[in-house]
């Protein structure tokens, strides 16, 4: 049977981490070949044909593996199918384009079977993202939180604890109180989540392995820091669940104990794998996954505003820009790392320098757009403006790689092979042929902007032609500059102090590109790139402020 460090090492290996518990899996590796011998091969069923299965195969083979005899599994068939069904239901929600059933299978790759229950239910909640909880959802949960509707807070039930011992426990992990008000900042969802999967779980496992998983959930609360005495959150979770096996007499010892709290940071950190993946196309794209998420607006296909987009984003790189990248991972006693730590934290933090520096250029990029809009006529669908600035490029992995293989041979040899200049990068208009002295601007960057994301999203293009042909032109120091003026929502005001603020033949060849597509508006739009075609004078002065 798989203890924590073989069931860690295939997951971390693909990030080129090597974290292992130490031997303090020993004494457990004992217990879990006792408990194998109740496993049942025939209970584990050889294909899923869809995720409901997969996660019933999932649940199945995880209580065998806890000591659930292959009897005792049988007579539990229809409870394991209503939770499979409740998370694959939860997690299938049209609000969910992040954190949905696929994210769960990716975390628990290679787990072992505690963090696997775990992982299955710690994102089954996501009460404001998906506007509360569904009726299925409250069913289970009755009774232990308070719902105010006329201000949406939600508090703990100032009962709950002494009528429910299982819910009293899970409030001890959190370091809850009742009558509390529940942020969705600080631990409401996985505290619901962790609540929802003790109370589902109760009659099927023992007290000691619910308190197990109601720490793993505890501890994907993400980006925390340490106290003002350097304690860190795993270390509170540490004397919280001491707290709570003495209260629930769960009998874990502290060895047993310490390697719960390891087991619940490995899980943690494989929550959050995605900010150090060596793949920036692909961090990138899991950004723009999480977008519609907190952003209803995003939700429909290409029917949002240019505004919308534009605050989204804003939001997004706001965030971005005041996390602390070593407030993402965790390590307790040593697992994972020193070393781990470091490649991990050091990784993060080159996919949050090149998405905030990819952000700002996207917004500097949507800002022009919205200021000719503004100027234009109003607000509109971002598809007006910007769906049909397509590229001819393919759009899968391998082209992206390809691209950038061919742009490190050279930007003459690239940009030749794929018919377009580094700085005349709006495909389809691209009959004015630029030059450019700029070089104080990201590789990598222009390179995403340029050659597009990982994945397709819905409401938005895979590469950012506009933003790649600004930021080409300006580079580092001149985007910040013009930053200044992306007012959201725009302004007229604001809308010719951007534009102002650009060299004015580009804003000219965007907006005559500009005039192409939305006819409805094309005469004001040649009306603008015939203004800056006189070479405004002053763009100088804006840039020399």
């Amino acid at each position: 049977m798989r203890d924590a460090s073989k069931a860690s090492a295939a997951f971390w290996q693909a990030l080129d981490g090597k974290p292992s518990l130490n031997t303090s899996a020993k004494e457990e590796e004992g217990s879990y070949d006792r408990l194998s011998s109740h496993y049942d091969e025939s209970l584990v069923l050889d294909t899923a044909p869809n995720d409901i299965f997969r996660l019933v195969q999932e649940l199945r083979r995880c209580l065998a593996e806890l000591g659930v005899s292959a009897e005792d599994v049988k007579d539990r068939n229809r409870d394991v199918e209503s939770w499979a069904c409740l998370i694959y239901g939860s997690m299938s929600a049209p609000s969910r384009t992040f954190h949905d059933v696929g994210h769960v299978f990716d975390i628990s790759r290679g787990a072992d079977c505690i963090q696997t229950i775990s992982a299955l239910f710690h994102d089954v909640i996501y009460y404001t993202i998906d506007g509360g909880l569904s009726t299925a959802q409250a069913k289970v949960l009755d009774g232990v939180i308070v719902e105010k509707h006329d201000d949406s807070a939600v508090s703990l039930s100032e009962t709950i604890c002494s009528e429910d011992k299982h819910v009293a426990m899970v409030v001890t992990v959190f370091g809850f109180n009742p009558g509390q008000v529940l942020s969705p900042f600080k631990g409401l969802n996985e505290f619901l989540s962790a609540v929802l999967a003790v109370r589902c779980l109760k009659e099927t496992l023992h007290d000691s392995y619910l308190l197990r998983i109601a720490a793993c959930i505890e501890a994907t609360v993400p980006f925390r820091k340490a106290d003002e005495n350097g304690r860190t959150p795993l270390d509170g979770l540490h004397e919280r669940v001491c707290k709570a096996n003495a209260d629930m007499e769960s009998g874990l010892t502290e060895f047993q104990i310490v390697l719960a709290i390891q087991r619940a940071a490995d899980l943690a950190n494989r929550d959050v794998t995605n900010f150090a993946t060596k793949d920036h196309a692909q961090f990138l794209s899991n950004t723009w996954k999480l977008l519609p998420e907190s952003n209803i607006s995003l939700r429909s296909d290409g029917t949002g505003h240019i505004s919308s987009f534009v605050i989204a984003l804003k939001k997004m790189l706001g965030f971005l820009e005041n996390l602390d990248p070593s407030d993402i991972y965790g390590s307790y006693q040593n697992e994972p790392s020193d070393d781990v730590m470091r490649n991990l934290t050091e990784r993060a933090r080159r996919n949050i320098s090149i998405a905030t520096r990819y952000l700002r250029v996207k917004v500097l990029g949507l800002s022009l757009i919205a200021a000719l809009a503004e100027l234009t006529g109003g607000d509109a669908p971002l598809i007006m403006f910007v769906r049909g600035m397509t590229v001819d490029e393919p759009k899968d992995k391998h082209s992206h790689q390809n691209m950038k293989k061919a742009m490190k041979a050279g930007n003459g040899s690239a940009e030749q092979k794929q018919g377009n200049s580094r700085t005349s990068y709006i495909a389809n208009f691209g009959t004015v042929q630029r030059t450019s002295s700029r070089r104080d601007c990201d590789e990598e960057v222009y390179s995403l902007l340029k050659c597009g994301r990982k994945v397709e999203s819905k409401f938005d293009l895979i590469n950012s032609p506009v933003a790649a042909y600004l930021y080409g032109i300006l580079g580092d120091t001149m985007c910040d500059r013009s930053f200044d003026f992306c007012a959201c929502p725009m302004d007229s005001t604001n809308a010719k102090k951007l534009l102002d603020s650009l060299p004015p033949d580009d804003v000219a060849f965007i907006a005559r590109s500009c005039s192409r597509i939305v006819l409805t508006r094309a005469e004001q739009l040649i009306g603008i790139a015939n203004l800056y075609s006189e070479h405004c004078p002053s763009f100088q002065g804006n840039h020399q402020q």
